[in-house]
């Protein structure tokens, strides 16, 4: 049975509870675990269970400073151990980067002497500062004024018992700005990154801690993170381990977690093992997003920031976090499209299905539940010659409680005609949530991504507009035709873009209104594409018509015979 302070450890790092919500016997256990790292007691059973579970023993910043915001609820004696360890330890010596910014505080000898090549640490600590702070932008965390010796930034080198370091808060002196000192492993002997490397980026990691706490805490808030957004801090410090030390990947560590249950709530990970979320927008949308992110925060929680900003340019939370469920599939064995999806995806795990079921001819229908911020992995098996087929399903909707479940309703049927997805010439399939707020749908074929999200954003999409004839066969058809419920005239002209269900560019142009009608009282106008227009592979495609301060958008399928 696991002990009270590793359960605990792992809830408070998924965001259940409060520090204020907590009960004597959860501090006394995060008091023993503290205790157990700063070396005041020892325990094997204690080291056995974290070996055991490598986030616990990556970044000790929520448990440093629940401890330190939960103080005057301890015993006299723990106050008394508790304020003497959650000091700025005493080194004996200490030296400057060369970039001048950063204090480094060690030992020579004893417990906590130096186990790694301190030039080597320095200039890890010049690289975060340049690449976090000079290249992304970033403000760079608050001077603490004399304390640790001077204004340099302090990190102190202690034997932490397996932790790989931790960021400590200190003093709130503006809203949102709370200075701060890290605190790293002296030697990283038997961690997933050893010596100097995982002292690189650990140092990449909780120097972001500094800048996050130090510029962006809640707004009107008397602690430096909202505690429901901890698996955000980490995510964000984890990838920055990334971004800063590309050739180390400590985060390998910790992904099995999320590649085996996609289907948790995103706010429910422990964020170490979400790392990639950022490397995928990273991606994407460049670094710019995810500073923007750290800008909403104050006044934001993490979701709804993420929310924003991934609105801000020009997408959904849904159609990224689906788009994301397509990366996160083409991993590991299924890295066959190696300049498409994540760089190091041959590294990473493959995806667990959340559900793996047998189609039963000529149709069967999946009824399913999925959290609020989530992807949901139906694997369904077809007839054996036919192989393979993934249904992704994403629920971005970020104001729903994470522990609340979300019914979704999948079919497959054997034939072209029933499903609104066009799987291939002998598939289709529906999700019932189509054109709901929130939801999001992917497909995947014996490894072929068959059809993607047809909801990508677009400001001010007014009226109902469809496409015909559809689904559109090349070999039959030399005109596609388009309706879009608008008041415009005929000879207006108009612009028109089609994408891929991946949001790639296929076509760009201006029509004219060739012809318009009234349908149920309301006026319809006509388009018209040449096949040279639509001459694109076999798939699902998304136009988007602009027609004055208008816009339309609606799907096309095509096939090549």
């Amino acid at each position: 049975m696991r002990y009270v302070f590793i359960s605990l450890l792992i809830v408070l790092m998924s965001s259940k509870i409060l520090p204020q919500e907590l009960s004597k016997v959860e501090l006394d256990s995060l008091y023993s675990l503290f205790a157990f790292i700063k070396g005041v007691n020892s325990s094997d059973r204690l080291q056995k269970q974290l070996q055991e579970n490598p986030a616990i023993t990556k970044c000790g910043m929520e448990l440093v400073n629940t401890l330190s915001q939960n103080l005057v609820h301890y015993s006299s004696e723990q106050q008394q151990i508790l304020s003497k360890i959650l000091e700025r330890p005493q080194s004996q010596t200490s030296t400057v980067s060369p970039g001048g910014f950063f204090r480094v505080h060690y030992d020579l000898t004893g417990n906590n002497a130096l186990g790694y090549d301190l030039n080597l640490l320095l200039q890890a600590l010049d690289s975060a500062y340049n690449f976090e702070i000079n290249f992304l932008g970033y403000p760079p965390p608050p001077s603490d004024g004399v304390e640790g010796g001077d204004d340099k930034y302090d990190i102190y080198i202690q034997n932490l018992a397996g932790l790989y370091g931790y960021t400590q808060f200190e003093n709130k002196f503006a809203d949102s700005r709370w200075t701060s000192f890290m605190v790293i492993d002296n030697d990283y002997v038997g961690y997933y990154s050893s010596g100097i490397n995982g002292a690189k980026v650990t140092v990449a990691h909780e120097f972001h801690h500094g800048i996050q706490g130090g510029n962006y805490a809640p707004t009107g808030s008397n602690s430096p993170f909202r505690n429901s957004d901890v698996f955000y801090y980490e995510i964000t410090s984890t990838s920055m381990e990334e971004f800063v030390q590309d050739d180390v990947n400590d985060y390998y560590a910790y992904m099995p977690s999320y590649f085996q249950n996609p289907e948790t709530a995103m706010s429910l990970n422990d964020g170490y093992n979400l790392a990639i979320w950022n490397i995928y927008l990273q991606n994407n949308f460049g670094f710019d997003i995810l500073k923007r992110q750290w800008e909403l925060i104050p006044g934001n929680d993490a979701l709804k920031a993420i929310a924003i900003s991934i609105d801000e340019n020009g997408s959904t939370f849904g159609n990224e976090l689906n788009k994301f469920g397509i990366w996160t599939y083409f991993t590991n064995s299924r890295n066959i499209y190696p300049n498409e999806y994540f760089e190091e995806a041959s590294s990473y795990p493959l995806i667990t299905p959340t559900a793996s079921l047998s189609f039963t001819p000529p149709s069967d229908v999946y009824n399913m539940t999925i959290a609020p911020v989530a992807n949901y992995f139906l694997r369904i098996n077809l007839p054996s010659s036919d192989g393979v087929f993934y249904s992704i399903i994403t629920n971005s909707d970020y104001q729903k409680s994470a522990n609340q479940t979300l019914p979704f309703t999948f079919s497959i049927f054997q034939d072209t005609v029933n499903g609104q997805k066009i799987i291939n010439d002998f598939y289709s399939a529906s999700f019932d949530k189509d054109g709901v707020p929130f939801w999001n749908n992917a497909g995947i074929l014996n490894n072929i991504v068959v059809y993607g999200d047809s909801s990508y954003s677009f400001p001010n999409i007014e009226g109902e507009t469809f496409a015909y004839p559809m689904p559109i066969k090349k070999s039959a058809a030399t005109t596609l035709n388009i309706a879009f419920q608008s008041d415009s005239n005929i000879g207006q002209e108009i612009d028109i873009n089609i994408y891929s269900a991946g949001a790639e560019l296929y076509y760009s142009g201006k029509k004219i209104i060739q012809s318009s009608y009234l349908k149920n009282s309301n006026k319809y106008c006509e388009i018209s594409l040449s096949k040279n227009d639509f001459d694109y592979p076999s798939g699902v495609y998304i136009y988007v018509i602009k027609s004055g301060e208008d816009i339309f958008k609606g799907k096309l399928v095509i096939f090549n015979d």
